[in-house]
């Protein structure tokens, strides 16, 4: 047989897979079929300034869990910084020496008013989502807060440290839910013995951007 025929043949028969080949090189393209939904995106823009309320509980130590009720101002520094100045106040109970004992009152009615006025100083840490539902999100943001100020209690005025744990929950661009919880520390002598004492606060609220 001539070399010319056999080299066709040859090429014929490698033709065809060749060309198969060639196809299966080819990439496929394929269009990703993703369902969008709609979610609620909002956030502070240029607010800087900040008033709110809260209301929760006061555990005033040695005399039992109370009512708090509080009121604050804040200015956002910039992302990441702000500061609150705060006034609240709470009504203590009575301490189970009072009520195992017929002894006289420790403290008169006036004398059970709690006044905190303070200065604090926050942090924004973790900038977040909250899902409500699949379709519902809201922006929100944990933070922690360092200050002092002074209390008023038992008929003396005490120098406060506060430590404060804050979590907002932004339901549009001008408010806010807030769930706190605090630390009040100051000395008092009311048992007898000056001591440092914890007063730990939990309380809820809404603040408005403007």
């Amino acid at each position: 047989m001539p070399l010319f025929t056999v080299s066709t043949l040859a090429l014929t028969a490698l033709t065809p897979s060749s060309a198969v080949f060639a196809a299966d090189d080819v990439p496929t393209t394929v269009k990703a079929d993703v369902e969008r939904r709609t979610v609620l995106d909002d956030v502070i823009d240029t607010e800087n300034f900040e008033v709110g309320i809260q209301g929760g509980i006061l555990s005033i130590e040695d005399f039992e869990s109370n009512p708090w009720i509080s009121a604050h101002v804040g200015y956002h520094i910039s992302e990441h910084f702000y500061v609150k100045a705060r006034y609240a106040q709470a009504k203590a109970g009575e301490t189970s020496f009072e009520k195992l004992s017929n002894a006289a009152p420790l403290l008169t009615d006036d004398e059970r008013e709690l006044t905190y006025y303070g200065l604090n100083i926050g942090y924004n840490l973790l900038p977040g989502e909250i899902f409500f539902s699949k379709d519902t999100v809201f922006n929100s943001v944990f933070s922690i807060e360092l200050g002092g100020g002074s209390t008023e209690f038992a008929g003396d005025e005490q120098f406060t440290f506060n430590l404060t744990a804050n979590y907002r929950v932004f339901l549009t661009d001008w408010i806010a839910w807030d769930l706190s919880m605090s630390d009040y520390l100051f000395n008092t002598e009311v048992t007898g013995e000056s001591k440092t004492t914890h007063n730990l606060n939990f309380a809820t609220g809404v603040s408005f951007y403007f």
